[in-house]
This record gives structure tokens, sequence and C-alpha cells, in this order.
């Protein structure tokens, strides 16, 4: 079986990233954890010194910030599978290993993902999504139908389109995942990969419409004409709209209080 590389982009991570490490670690299958700290103040690097875990690989220094993280993990991974899931996150152990032997039946196979389970600060799973079927002009256009903690892919494919774009802070796996996964075959998976944590300090929470004003950025830059950026404008806008309206005024938080 091919070995995973767990890539997770961390700063002052709390009290949520030893659930992380252990999620990590669950994992029943040839796997590595590689974890780059910005230089965290808050006992990160004493959880890390003390963890009995050989497949875990971590480094504590300033970086520029998350997208340089993840390009700082990305470089140091040595599995040929790769997946990125931040520290306040938690792996589905179920869903990644079967991900995994997908990718090793189907050679043909660049990119895979599943579902996402959004959990509360307690780590309570509150709701759980399941994507539609793949659309590369869907996922354009639409962007977070796909929840990207849970994409798995092939380090070659990585290394053909290259690391993410600095230039976003809160978009920046958006950018990538649309080069990594135009024009190969990408597959959905039917189980969950990720739970994701949903707090108040988290980035979705604090600033979704600087995520979303950098998506509607990284879609221009693939419209082919005067047509083309009109429908992704006009997507954007009705997105803006109807989604507070949808959720009755709770968006971006993904269940009810």
């Amino acid at each position: 079986m091919p070995r995973l590389s767990v890539v997770t982009p961390i700063f002052n991570p709390g009290r949520y990233l030893e659930r992380c490490l252990d999620s990590v670690a669950a994992l029943d299958l040839d796997c590595e954890h590689v974890v780059v700290d910005g230089g965290s103040t808050d006992g990160t690097v004493e959880l890390l010194r003390a963890r009995d875990d050989s497949a875990l690989r971590w480094v504590s220094e300033p970086d520029r910030g998350q997208t340089h993280a993840v390009n700082k993990g990305l470089e140091m991974a040595r599995g040929e599978l790769v997946m990125w899931v931040n520290g306040d996150d938690e792996i589905v152990a179920e869903g990644v290993r079967a991900a995994v032997e997908h990718l090793e039946r189907n050679a043909e196979v660049q990119v895979v993902y599943g579902g996402l389970d959004f959990m509360d600060a307690d780590g309570v799973v509150r709701r759980e999504y399941r994507p539609a079927g793949w659309s590369w002009h869907r996922y354009l256009l639409l962007g977070d139908y796909v929840p990207t903690p849970t994409f798995v892919f092939r380090a070659q494919r990585f290394r053909e389109v290259g690391p993410l774009d600095e230039r976003w802070v809160d978009a920046a796996d958006y950018d990538f995942y649309l080069r990594l996964t135009h024009g190969v075959r990408v597959d959905r998976m039917p189980q969950a990969h990720v739970r994701f944590r949903w707090h108040a300090t988290s980035k979705s929470a604090t600033d979704a419409f600087k995520a979303q004003d950098e998506a509607s950025a990284i879609r221009l830059q693939w419209s082919r004409g005067a047509r083309d950026r009109a429908v992704m404008v006009g997507f954007d806008r009705a997105k803006r709209a109807l989604l507070p309206v949808l959720t009755r005024g709770r968006w971006p938080e993904p269940f009810a209080q």
C-alpha cells in the first residue's frame, strides 16, 4: 500500500491539536504526519516533543503564514499520497483508509475526495455533509461544494502543478485544488474523510467573506471571455445574497445551535 503523508500547518492551535494528532496516529496504514508549526507559544512544541510517535515529523520556526507552512509541509512529505488537514480538525480513519485503497487499485485516478462531518468546539458531530459527484466546472463556479480538507492526492500530481500560491491567504486551497484537479480523473468517495471543527476563533468563523472575495478573484482567472466573467460574477452575487437567507442568518455557521 502506498505511504500517505498528512500535512498539518499550525500556529498556537491550543487544546485541539492533541485530538488531531491522535486521529492521524489511529490510521491503520503506512503513514507519516508532517506538522509545520509557525513558532507557537502555547505549549504546542512541548506537546509535540512529548509525543511517542515514530510517524510524527515536525518543525517549529517562524514562517510567512499558513499558506507558506503548507508548502513547507508538502516539500517535507515523503509519501506517494498526500492530504492536508488543519490542526483543529480530525481524520476519519475508515474513510481515509478507503481513499488510499481506492488510489492503490486505480492508477489512473489522481485525486479523490469524500465527506465532511461538522463538529462543534467540544468535538460533537452536529452535521454530516456528503458532496455530489465530481465536476471540475461545478467546482470552479461553486468552489466549496467539495470540502477541501477531504482531498487525497498523488504527490506526483502536486509536483506537476506546483505549490500553493502565497498571494492568497484564505482561499489558497481553492486555487491549489483547481489546478490540481484540472484535466485529470477525480473520484468521489462515499465516506467522510475529515471531522471539521467549527469554533469561534476558526478562520471560517472570523472572516468568511475574505475567503469568498479571494475565491471570486481566483475564479475569474479561469474565465475565457466576457460571458464567462458575467456567469462567474452572477454566481458569486447570488451566493452572497442567498446563503444568509437559506441559513436563516446563520451563515457561515454550518449548523444550528
